[in-house]
């Protein structure tokens, strides 16, 4: 862990942050990557469960907290992440933690969600298992039938982000896809619904209040949306 007289952050192997926190404003998501991962909250007012796979910092936890009548269930492997997020990354109290593989309980629950948040990553690499159909389908069985799924990967090239696509769009099948400029990452956001053009998404934050998602713009206009006849 290190920081700053205004910031919080740990790192990969000493040069990759991760969980960037303003020690000023904790609620507030910093970093584009995973603010794009909120984008759920502009599709729809219904979402009321919300699974997240990996729990870093916590800053996801941190922001949603905020917001009435959410209901968040974090998974981490690593219970010295776990307590690292508590002690240093304001981890809510009000979220249940569960300290396991995330496939391991995705395969094992019962429960269904309205949002899947999927950040994962194996040093810098996205686990194969987010590769695999058989991901998706047990993602599908523990959703409801308006559920949106938002992942953060790094594919290894244009091949492996296509084939996962496919694999995806069987049971997911709307998608768009969200590159960045200054990052390798790719969120990849997917819904049983039709997601909103970015005109409506665009209006819909701006009049969003709830907590702040005002980085969210440029995020917008760098959507691609999949077409649902590939």
């Amino acid at each position: 862990m290190k920081e700053t007289e205004h910031y919080r952050w740990f790192e990969y192997n000493g040069h990759s942050i991760q969980s960037l926190m303003s020690k000023v404003n904790p609620n507030q998501v910093i970093m584009p990557v995973s603010q794009s991962l909120l984008l759920f909250l502009l599709l729809d007012n219904q979402h009321k469960k919300i699974l997240n796979l990996g729990l870093g910092g916590a800053s996801l936890e941190r922001a949603l907290v905020s917001i009435p009548n959410l209901h968040i269930t974090s998974i981490e492997a690593s219970q010295p992440i776990i307590d690292m997020a508590k002690r240093y990354f304001y981890l809510p109290g009000k979220v249940d933690v569960i300290c396991q593989q995330a496939e391991q309980f995705v395969e094992s629950i019962k429960a269904k969600y309205d949002v899947v948040l999927c950040d994962l990553f194996i040093g810098e690499k996205s686990p194969d298992f987010l590769f695999t159909e058989c991901f998706y389908k047990q993602l599908c069985e523990i959703t409801t039938n308006k559920a949106v799924l938002s992942l953060n990967i790094k594919a290894e090239n244009n091949q492996q982000l296509l084939k996962m696509l496919l694999i995806i769009k069987k049971h997911f099948i709307n998608i768009a896809i969200i590159e960045f400029d200054n990052y390798s990452n790719i969120v990849i956001l997917c819904s049983h619904e039709i997601i909103p053009r970015q005109s409506v998404l665009q209006q819909r934050l701006s009049n969003f209040t709830q907590i702040e998602l005002s980085g969210l713009e440029k995020t917008i206009d760098k959507m691609t949306y999949i077409p649902i006849n590939q």
